[in-house]
């Protein structure tokens, strides 16, 4: 049997012409309840159309990763549930096509998707997050006085995968300053090797470089005492923690991207505080979260079909109630990782795998 043949290219014309509508949809919806939340703010500052569109054009790759599953699913549920009604399916099925011939051409379609999801999670739809993060917090800057927006207050961050230690008084985000600074080295038991003071330290992104000035260098010798001091006008400091590193542990853990969770949880590696398990499962469930388009036709699609001809919208309840009952799953498994009762990848991958098999089994009870 060819693919894709007839039956396959009509299935896929329907399921694609119901994706194209309910994406539209969906995502509509999105940008009236941004626009909603933002746009006080946005005329607030002085935000032209121009630079409001340019918040909307990067910040929509980053919505994919909730709309694609919910606009599959419900597409799912239309096209299918349409030809059911329409006798279709029935005339399909009468040819010796399977369910899954039914669902072979859109399965592909749903596995495009998750991938291209996966294989961009850590890429660009991070960099859509943090770039419309970004235009969004300089708005806020644009019509106020630099030296008096911008500030965080006693700012600090730790490496435990390189064993570094960062304190600031006061860090400034619009020129990425930070004022009272000590950054500490330490070795495999917590004793530190090496600590830095300065007056001010600039990061450089172009060059990755942090520079300190005014400041000193201690080295301390294996009983913790002080081998020396070093004095210095200015230090550079190539190749460690940006502070794109240190501000996303001040952020709230929803509001992260995939790769600022992903180094996050690299930073943490070796750390035993709950934070590092809570940065890891979100990383390994927003990553089996780029395979709830498989998940969403798989499960769309019985219920599509085992739904009555006169009223396809019990079929269609059962399959949201179901999609509901997964993510509660989902919060459940998130907060048996988080308090270390199962580990992270179990935690992020396990509702992915028990409701893929559910819906197997669905698929499998379809006659």
């Amino acid at each position: 049997m060819s693919f894709p043949d007839t039956i396959d290219r009509h299935l896929g014309r329907e399921w694609l012409k119901s994706f194209g509508l309910t994406t539209g949809f969906v995502l509509g919806l999105f940008y009236i309840q941004n626009l909603y939340d933002n746009l006080g703010d946005f005329l607030k500052h002085g935000a032209g159309i121009v630079e409001i569109l340019k918040y909307f054009l990067w910040l929509t790759p980053s919505l994919l990763l909730p709309v694609l599953p919910l606009s599959v699913l419900v597409s799912t549920l239309i096209s299918y549930g349409t030809l059911h009604r329409n006798q279709e399916i029935t005339a399909m099925r009468s040819t010796g096509r399977g369910i899954w011939g039914l669902m072979r051409m859109n399965l592909f379609f749903g596995v495009l998707l998750s991938a291209g999801l996966y294989l961009l999670g850590s890429g660009g739809l991070s960099l859509s997050v943090e770039k419309s993060r970004e235009i969004h917090e300089r708005l806020a800057w644009k019509e106020t006085n630099l030296q008096e927006t911008g500030w965080i207050q006693h700012l600090t961050f730790e490496n435990s995968a390189a064993r570094r230690l960062w304190v600031m008084n006061r860090f400034h985000q619009p020129t990425n300053t930070g004022y009272g600074v000590y950054l500490y080295r330490r070795d495999e038991q917590g004793q530190v090797l090496e600590r830095f003071t300065s007056r001010t330290a600039v990061f450089d992104a172009d060059t990755d470089t942090w520079t300190f000035r005014e400041g000193r260098r201690v080295p301390f010798n294996k009983a913790g005492l002080p081998k020396q001091l070093d004095d210095f006008k200015e230090l550079k400091l190539q190749n460690i923690d940006s502070p794109r590193m240190l501000l996303a542990r001040q952020k709230k853990i929803g509001d992260l991207s995939i790769k600022e969770l992903q180094d996050l949880k690299k930073v943490h590696a070796g750390g035993g505080d709950k934070e590092s398990k809570r940065y890891a499962v979100r990383y390994h469930q927003a990553l089996a979260g780029s395979f709830n388009c498989v998940l969403a036709l798989m499960v769309g699609v019985p219920f599509a079909l085992g739904g009555t001809r006169t009223n396809p919208m019990v079929g269609a309840s059962k399959a949201i109630l179901i999609f509901v009952a997964f993510l509660i799953l989902s919060g459940l498994s998130r907060l048996l990782g988080e308090q270390e009762i199962i580990k992270p990848i179990v935690a992020g991958w396990s509702p992915l795998l028990a409701m893929g098999l559910f819906a197997l089994y669905l698929t499998g009870k379809v006659r």
